[in-house]
């Protein structure tokens, strides 16, 4: 397979994974929580819209008016105090995100409503109370929970007063508040403060809306109020905002038709302000009833401006800041403090402060209303084009991890993974647009990576088997491990060991190899090699070198060792009888073959120049092992050894044929011919001969050469096959008496 098939493998499995990985809600919750909470640190603190501000019953305004701490134990007097400052001030709207639960005095409670009355553009929180009961079967096993929701309503005649009561549910401390309700689908979908702030601040548009929809769909049943003054009468704004918003969700092509109308040329002439507003409506009531909450900053990022100072801006107070301009505002009444220990109604987000201080719910109300005022919510990817971008991701981190090596492959998996983050980030920033980080930077990435390095370190291993395999038809095994881990020690220095050489040539092979076609040949001396390599191999030898019909052999270590030369022999009499069948392998031909053995100290090691080595074994052994083998031919013999060979071996029978001096050599060598192991069968005849040839060498060592060739001619008669009677006897007839320095070691003129 390729290296480009191979990273398209891996590319297209890390897009599969990332998309598998990226629909468990394990990884989903993660985004949420790490995700998403990195993007907006990234980020940082933004300026949050001037259309909205937060009153805060806080410590310091309790302190300057000299109130309690808590807010619930306030005179509602102030409260009744306050909505007039504010109507005075110009405020659009006004949310009271307080639950006033329990009656106070019935003439401060009723001054409250008449002045939430009169003031015509209230919004009350409406409290949300979760009501768990356990289900038991019939034998009292518990089976289950019923979860059932109800809202609390504030405390009459204040409850009947604002234009419209509306909740906010959010989950308490260790859960992050990622989201917020826009609509709560546990008490009826019933629309939240936001969503009910934001109408009643864009009730002069609210009519445009009505026009627009009624243009693309004029049969819609479209709310019973239609017009802004409408929207301020008692509890319509909440049943015209719940009637659009079942109107949107059931009409799924309407959004797209408002829009494309919006932005036709009979709504040319209107502001872009008024467009944008018009905007915002219509993806309040046509998006998900959760929205991701686009968090501009830690505590008090929007503008907050405390209780007294509003109530009391004539007072000189710690803490004073300056005024706010009220007018056409959206004001948000509620807990929000500067300290921990004094925040009374806080909520665990991602800007919540190493000191403990989380946001107030009316804080996260008040970013909620700036969010949808200003259409910029944070967006996830919608879910096919988050698959589509982590398959693809996926794609493009496998094929460039894949076709470069280990270290520029995690360089360049480093840099995607930056780019990512940056073009993610921007995203954000600019957009709103939430590209999901964990799926892609922590899972997809470490695996592409890791999958990858894992694929091309089983791919090098394969590649240094293949190279063992093929190298280990031409080297012995240490040295094909050597160089598959550095091909460099091709060239390393040899190895000075103690070896014995087993050499080896075939009997008349030039004849047969001019008489056959090269193939045969070929595939004659394959077979041939076969049959000598496998009891080389199967006594621990190693094949050190291939010439034509011959073959060199080597059994090394460190130290002397009998055994090995022991295997050495069990290998020479092995091919000796493996050569005698009528075929090699499956081709009907018989190669006699010569074999000569020798034991000493050899080098190993890579012999060559420049651009072409072998491994071979290099040393005076390895010529006197081949010049012994070549002795075979004219003494008739197939084995001969040397005494260094069989020193310390008594399993053998073997005869002494006597001492030679090797061509080039000063110092003769004692050879003996290898009959067989000491079980092979030898009777009283062969015994005799034996004795007699004995006498015969013992008698030419002696220098008494007319006697040796009586007895070796004796030894001919019985057994006139023995070559090496033979090779005595004509050194008898064909040379003089030997002079004063005869030591009985024969000199060889020829190799």
């Amino acid at each position: 397979m390729t290296r480009p098939a191979k990273a398209l493998i891996l590319g297209v499995f890390t897009g599969i994974l990332g998309v598998l990985v990226s629909s468990f809600p394990f990884i989903l919750d993660l985004e949420e929580r790490a995700g998403l909470d990195w993007l907006f640190t990234l980020r940082g603190p933004i300026t949050p819209p001037d259309e909205v501000v937060i009153v805060s019953l806080d410590r310091a305004s309790a302190d300057a008016l000299n109130l309690p701490i808590e807010p619930g134990k306030w005179p509602r007097s102030y409260h009744t105090e306050l909505l007039g400052k504010l109507t005075q001030a110009g405020a659009a709207v006004i949310v009271l995100d307080i639950h006033f639960k329990d009656p106070h005095e019935a003439e401060m409670d009723a001054a409250l409503a008449q002045a939430i009355e009169a003031t015509n553009r209230v919004v009350l929180f409406e409290y949300t109370k979760k009501d768990i009961t356990r289900l038991y079967d019939k034998s009292g096993h518990y089976s289950g929970e019923l979860i059932a929701q109800r809202l609390i309503r504030p405390v009459e005649p204040i409850a009947s007063a604002p234009l419209a009561l509306a909740p906010f549910p959010l989950p308490v401390f260790p859960v992050k508040v990622s989201q917020f309700w826009a609509y709560t689908p546990g008490t009826g979908n019933l629309p939240t403060e936001p969503v009910i702030a934001l109408q009643l601040y864009a009730a002069a548009r609210y009519p445009d809306l009505i026009a627009l929809i009624r243009q693309v769909n004029p049969y819609t049943t479209l709310p019973a109020v239609r017009s802004t003054a409408g929207l301020f009468e008692k509890h319509a704004v909440r049943e015209s905002v719940q009637t659009l918003r079942q109107l949107f969700t059931t009409s799924p092509s309407l959004t797209s038709n408002v829009t494309t109308a919006l932005n036709s040329e009979k709504w040319h002439g209107e502001s872009p302000e008024h467009q944008a507003l018009l905007q915002a409506l219509v993806r309040m009531y046509s998006s998900a009833d959760s929205r991701y909450i686009n968090y501009y900053g830690p505590p008090q990022t929007i503008t907050t401006v405390p209780y007294v100072q509003v109530l009391r801006p004539e007072m000189d107070f710690p803490g004073t800041r300056q005024a706010v301009d009220l007018q056409g505002k959206a004001v948000f009444i509620g807990y929000s403090e500067r300290l921990q220990p004094e925040q009374l109604d806080e909520f665990y987000t991602v800007y919540s402060q190493n000191n403990g201080l989380h946001l107030s719910g009316v804080e996260i109300a008040a970013t909620a209303f700036a969010n949808l005022l200003k259409d910029n919510l944070v967006t996830p990817l919608p879910l096919p084009l988050q698959f589509l971008l982590l398959a693809s991701w996926g794609v493009l981190l496998g094929v460039c991890i894949r076709l470069l090596p280990v270290l520029p492959a995690g360089i360049v998996s480093t840099a995607l993974a930056t780019l990512y983050l940056v073009a993610s980030q921007l995203l954000f920033n600019h957009n709103t647009l939430w590209l999901p980080l964990i799926t892609p930077l922590f899972i997809q990435t470490p695996f592409a990576l890791f999958a990858a390095v894992v694929w091309q370190y089983l791919d090098v291993r394969r590649e240094r088997e293949s190279i063992r395999t093929a190298f280990g038809l031409y080297l012995p095994a240490p040295v094909v491990d050597e160089l598959a881990n550095d091909l460099a020690k091709g060239k390393s220095q040899g190895r000075l060991v103690y070896g014995t050489c087993l050499s080896t040539d075939a009997d008349k092979y030039t004849t047969l190899s001019e008489g056959m076609d090269p193939a045969a040949l070929a595939e004659l001396m394959n077979a041939y090699y076969e049959t000598l390599f496998q009891p080389v191999r199967q006594n621990n030898g190693i094949v050190s070198d291939v010439v034509g019909d011959a073959m060199l052999a080597i059994w090394t270590s460190s130290t002397p060792r009998p055994e090995l030369r022991h295997q050495a022999i069990l290998a020479a009499l092995a091919i000796n009888e493996a050569v005698k069948q009528p075929e090699v392998g499956n081709i009907p031909h018989h190669l006699p073959t010569r074999i000569g053995l020798h034991t000493g100290q050899v080098l190993l090691g890579s012999i060559g120049a420049v651009d072409h080595y072998e491994y071979r074994a290099v040393g005076d052994i390895v010529n006197t092992s081949t010049r012994i083998q070549s002795m075979n031919s004219y003494l008739g013999t197939r084995i001969l050894l040397t005494q260094q060979v069989l020193e310390g071996i008594d399993d053998l029978v073997t005869r002494d044929v006597g001492s030679f001096v090797l061509v080039g050599k000063t110092r003769p060598l004692v050879i003996h011919e290898l009959i067989g192991h000491k079980d092979y069968e030898i009777d009283a005849a062969m015994v005799e001969q034996q004795l007699l040839f004995a006498a015969g060498l013992g008698a030419f060592r002696q220098g008494d050469w007319t006697r040796a060739r009586k007895i070796f001619t004796r030894h001919l008669a019985v057994n006139n096959n023995d070559g090496v009677s033979r090779y005595y006897l004509n050194l008898c007839h064909h040379h003089q008496q030997p002079g004063d320095n005869w030591n009985g070691a024969i000199r060889l003129d020829t190799k």
